[in-house]
């Protein structure tokens, strides 16, 4: 009597184990929240190459080339395609349902001045470069929050824009938004969140800030004023006036005094005002080019 030594049963290689595995641990890795469920619906989506795969499987279950057996091929083949697959999703492949959650805004057009308020209890990276006044994509791991709904009031040549997460999300939930904005209004921003905010390109001329992360300031004209209200890390160029109120740790060059502190540039830039009980540590940084 011979054994098949390669499988469970007649023709099923253990092999198969491995892309079996590969897709459970990502289904796994979602349930706990560490990658986007809408990774569920990007699995369904690409339904053509698993079938494809299947019938491989059956077609080839006895042929060999060779000495090889292709049914224990066609595994390694399946757990190709399940790396593709997890890149794909994570890349944002416009094959994936996943990419189409985003959204975008009007064009600049003949704006100058726009407000923009973001709350959340998630990530928000927000970095200028944007084509459109607005842009918003998912920060794809794990959270409960989908793509928001804007509420757009314009006036002229200004605009108030508020974003707020939609109450049911279903599958396409991700850990926070990445907010693209156009550079060429001058921009008030309300933004609480874990925030990473890159504002170097961008003119911002009123600043309010909840929650905690980073933020990196570029030149003003005039001043601009910040309210901290949270535990933030802001980097302001060396170069460009600002000014602390309130209890901060701050560079050994600024200039502390009883309200307290001033940049080595002077005061008419940055007014930095720390809420009572925030926590805000300021790092200078090399000189920043000039805004329009």
């Amino acid at each position: 009597m011979t054994h098949r030594a390669v499988g469970f049963g007649r023709g099923f290689p253990r092999i198969w184990l491995i892309p079996i595995g590969a897709l459970t641990v990502l289904l796994g890795v979602a349930a706990t929240g560490r990658l986007s469920r809408s990774i569920v619906a990007d699995l369904i989506a690409w339904w053509p190459v698993w079938i494809g795969l299947g019938i491989a499987a059956y077609v080839l279950r006895e042929r060999k080339v060779g000495a090889v057996r292709l049914a224990g091929v066609v595994p390694l083949v399946a757990l190709f395609f399940v790396g593709i697959f997890t890149w794909g999703h994570l890349a944002g492949w416009t094959m994936m349902p996943s990419a189409a959650q985003r959204l975008v805004g009007p064009e600049v057009g003949g704006v100058t001045e726009a407000s923009l308020q973001a709350e959340i209890d998630g990530v928000l990276e927000v970095s200028g470069g944007s084509d459109y006044l607005y842009g918003v994509e998912p920060v794809k791991r794990g959270g409960g929050f989908g793509i928001p709904g804007a509420n757009e009031q314009f006036a002229d040549s200004s605009v108030s824009i508020v974003l707020s997460p939609p109450p049911d999300p279903g599958l396409y939930t991700f850990a926070g938004w990445d907010i693209s904005l156009a550079d060429a209004p001058r921009w008030r921003l309300t933004l609480d969140g874990a925030v990473d905010a890159d504002l170097t390109s961008l003119t911002v001329t009123e600043l309010s800030l909840g929650g905690g992360g980073t933020v990196r300031l570029g030149s003003t004209n005039g001043e601009a004023p910040v309210d901290v209200a949270g535990s933030y890390r802001l980097e302001v160029p060396d170069d460009v006036p600002a000014r602390v109120i309130g209890t901060a740790s701050v560079p050994a060059t600024w200039v502390a005094d009883a309200g307290g502190a001033t940049s080595p540039a002077g005061e008419g830039g940055w007014v930095i005002t720390v809420a009572s009980g925030a926590t805000l540590n300021v790092v200078s940084t090399a000189s920043s080019p000039p805004t329009s």
